[in-house]
């Protein structure tokens, strides 16, 4: 067996132009992304076919799933069944972790 560590502690940059998002982690079926979001930007509506976890490690703002938009804030975890839609879009500066289990 083989651990992955991954520090978020250091991945705090950001940009007022663009969402930005890198990979932290991809084996196998999980991959791990760190998404920073100034105050305003948005991840427009996507659709994915994996399950995914969203961490939000700082900052606040909500997280839409089709129709129904909840508000999350540092410590929040939402669960996004595969195949739906959904958007994230921040209050303040937000850092997320956005884990995709296939």
């Amino acid at each position: 067996m083989t651990l992955h560590v991954v520090d978020t502690a250091n991945l705090t940059s950001f940009s007022s132009e663009k969402v930005l998002s890198s990979s932290l982690l991809d084996i196998g079926k999980v991959r791990v992304l760190s998404v920073n979001l100034e105050a305003g930007q948005t991840i427009p509506p996507c659709n994915m076919s994996a399950t995914v976890l969203y961490y939000v490690i700082e900052g606040q703002g909500a997280l839409r799933v089709v129709d129904e938009q909840v508000r999350v804030q540092t410590g929040s975890l939402v669960v996004v069944p595969p195949g739906t839609e959904r958007s994230i879009s921040a209050e303040n500066r937000m850092r997320v972790l956005a884990m995709q289990l296939q």
